[in-house]
This record gives C-alpha cells, sequence and structure tokens, in this order.
C-alpha cells in the first residue's frame, strides 16, 4: 500500500485518531543538517501494521495531534535509534515518547554483528534500501517518488522487525534489560551544543599557533554568519579543511588566498574580498582574548584507581565474550570508570552509581563486580 502524504490538519487528526487504536506504532524523522544551516524536522514517518503515513511539517505547523499520540502510555512507539528522533522532537515541538522500543538497542543486546536499519531490513526481510538518499536533501520540495519511498522503508518494516527482536530478547531472557534502557530513553531531552568557543573543536585547531588560532576564529564565525544567512550546512560555504589551511597561511590578498592548497578556487573567488577581511580582522585580534588552555585541569590518574579500572574491564570483557556482546554494549567504559573511582563496598552502592544500570549490574555479577572494585587485600 502506497503511504499516505498527510499535507493538512484534517488528515492529520484522522491519521492520529486512527493510530490511536493500536497497540503500537513505528515512527522515525528526517532533517536536513547536511544541506541546512538550521536543524529542524522537515518529516516524520509514522506506520501502523496497517498503513504509512508521511507528515509534512512544512505545511502543518501545529503538529500537537502528534504529540499527544506520543504521549499515550497504552500505545508503544517503535523506533530505530531512539535518540536522535527524542531530542528533536523535544527540541522542536516539546514531545516526549512515553512508551519506547528501540530496535537498534533490542538488536544490540541480541549481539547482531551490524545494527544498522539497513542492515537489519535486508537480513530479516530482503529489502534493500537505496543507499544514495542516506543524505538526501529532505527540506526539498516537492519529494520525489524515489524519497517518499525510502522513507517509508524507514518505518513501514519496524512493527514486524520489532515483533522478531523481542521475540529473541524473550527466549534469550534479555527483555528486561532491553526494558531498563527503553525507560531511560523515555527520559532523553534536548540539550543545545555549546556555541562559545565552537573553533576549537573543529579537528586541528588546538595545535595551531596561537595567531593561527585568532586568524581561525574570525574565519569561522564569518562562516558561521554566512552559513546562517544562506540556510545552508557551514562546510558547504567553506570546509573545515579549507579554513584551516587559510588560517595557518594567513593569506593578505586574493593571489595569495587562491594559492592556499585545500581551499578550491571557485571559493576563493566567490568569497575572496570577506575571507581576506576575516584573516585581517584575526590578525589585528589581540592574543589575550583567545581562550587559555587548560594546563593540568585534568587530575593524575590515581594508581589504585586505574588498577581497579583495568581489573573492571577485564571482567566486562570476559562476560562479554561469554554473552557474545559488544564490550561497550554490556558496559561501557565510562560506567567501569564511575565504579572504580566509588569503589562501592556493598551493593546497594553499586547500584546508587547513575551510570550504571540495574540489567549491568546483574549480568556482570554483583559480587564479580565489588570484588573487581576492591583493593586487592580487602577482596581476598
Amino acid at each position: 500500500m502506497a503511504p499516505q502524504l498527510v499535507t493538512d490538519p484534517t488528515s492529520l487528526r484522522d491519521l492520529t485518531a486512527r493510530l490511536s487504536r493500536a497497540t503500537r506504532i513505528a515512527l522515525d524523522t528526517e532533517a536536513a543538517s547536511f544541506h541546512r544551516y538550521t536543524d529542524r524536522v522537515y518529516l516524520v514517518q509514522v506506520s501502523s501494521d496497517d498503513e504509512t503515513a508521511l507528515i509534512d511539517p512544512l505545511l502543518l505547523p501545529d503538529l500537537s495531534p502528534l504529540g499527544d499520540l506520543l504521549a499515550n502510555d497504552r500505545v508503544e512507539v517503535v523506533f530505530h535509534d531512539a535518540d536522535y528522533d527524542l531530542r528533536v522532537l523535544d527540541r522542536d515541538y516539546g514531545f516526549r515518547a512515553r512508551h519506547v522500543f528501540d530496535t537498534r538497542v533490542a538488536a544490540q543486546l541480541l549481539g547482531e554483528p551490524a545494527v544498522g536499519l539497513a542492515a537489519l531490513l535486508e537480513k530479516h526481510f530482503g529489502v534493500v534500501l537505496d543507499k544514495k538518499l542516506q543524505r538526501a536533501d529532505w527540506s526539498a520540495r516537492p519529494l520525489t517518488p524515489e524519497m517518499i519511498a525510502y522513507a517509508a522503508a524507514d518505518t513501514m518494516y519496524l512493527p514486524k522487525l520489532r515483533d522478531q527482536l523481542a521475540d529473541r530478547l524473550k527466549a534469550a531472557g534479555r527483555m528486561a534489560w532491553a526494558e531498563e534502557e527503553f525507560r531511560q530513553l523515555e527520559g532523553v531531552r534536548w540539550t543545545a551544543s555549546p556555541t562559545e568557543d565552537s573553533w576549537l573543536r573543529l579537528k586541528g585547531a588546538k595545535v595551531l599557533p596561537r595567531r593561527s588560532q585568532a586568524v581561525l576564529r574570525a574565519l569561522h564565525q564569518w562562516r558561521e554568519q554566512t552559513a546562517r544567512a544562506l540556510d545552508r550546512s557551514p562546510f558547504r560555504v567553506v570546509q573545515n579543511e579549507a579554513l584551516l589551511a587559510i588560517a595557518r597561511a594567513a593569506p593578505r590578498s586574493q593571489s595569495e588566498l587562491l594559492a592556499v592548497r585545500g581551499l578550491p578556487p571557485s571559493v576563493g573567488r566567490r568569497y575572496g574580498a570577506q575571507l581576506l577581511a576575516a584573516v585581517e580582522m584575526g590578525l589585528a585580534d589581540p592574543l589575550d582574548s583567545l581562550p587559555v588552555p587548560a594546563r593540568g585541569s585534568r587530575p593524575r590518574p590515581d594508581p589504585a584507581q586505574e588498577a581497579r579500572f583495568e581489573r573492571l574491564k577485564a571482567l566486562r570483557n570476559r562476560r562479554a565474550s561469554e554473552l557474545k556482546l559488544e564490550p561497550g554494549v554490556l558496559c561501557p567504559n565510562g560506567a567501569l570508570q564511575a565504579v572504580a573511582w566509588v569503589a562501592p563496598p556493598t551493593v546497594a552502592e553499586l547500584e546508587r552509581i547513575e551510570e550504571l544500570r540495574r540489567w549491568q549490574i546483574v549480568a556482570l555479577g554483583p559480587a564479580a563486580i565489588l570484588a573487581a572494585a576492591a583493593e586487592p587485600a580487602a577482596a581476598q
């Protein structure tokens, strides 16, 4: 059945009324951050066992009927890699899902070797997604037939995939693991990335000489302003590598700018005057206006803590091998480091460590964790 394109309020209300009678629905979102400066939801796909619909937020500024559906805890909402979708739905609309199932998390907990949606759909249903549409511009209208088919496939098979994975989780005794992860996802909220000194996050920025850093900061500020005005992804204005190359060379003329290796001549000609003005600004900026490099802000590792971490990691790796799971899925290093830092003497204190899930404690074995987290003399 062809997916329904939902572009008016009446169709949206009718759709969500039908979906509210289902026990579970599947949902996905499409953005266009690869193409646009402003990251927002440009398409929402929803499926039940009976239908698939594509909701167009560009024509429907009020999606509150969808928000009401997500808030209905009687309807399970199936995602693949829910974290991103939940964050952008919270950011753009304040929507929160009350009853989540994530097929990516389920596949990870089953030890699937490939947990991407394309790999799972091909394995379970023989469906091959068109890879060239992975970075399609979902802000473009009208959507092509190929884009519609691709978007629909993202949710069309999720209810059946969910059932297959859920059956396997139950058979493996791991459904409780998955449900704890799903409850964590239901609490996910949007948090904005810090924008101050974001130029320092460019690869290679921190090792530049201080004067080159000042030039890079000015270039980065110009690129952000230009990308915002054009509503174009910043790397589509000037790529990161080219910005760093200009900052290193600090050209003072158009000919010097065009000679910078890594800068496409077309970009140099189009933005030449603006790039040179940014270079001049960076050359004139006082160096004491740059962020002071952090020195010694990270405490030196405590040998006992490091030893505890290594013992915990060995325990985790051994159990992951036995359970046929990726070590980071069973328990990420950050959680192990938290245990090593606290060195809990009791199970009650172990359970209070926020980074650690209850299912991870059970899977690793609470006694084994406490022994690995204890000092050797105390563990004997």
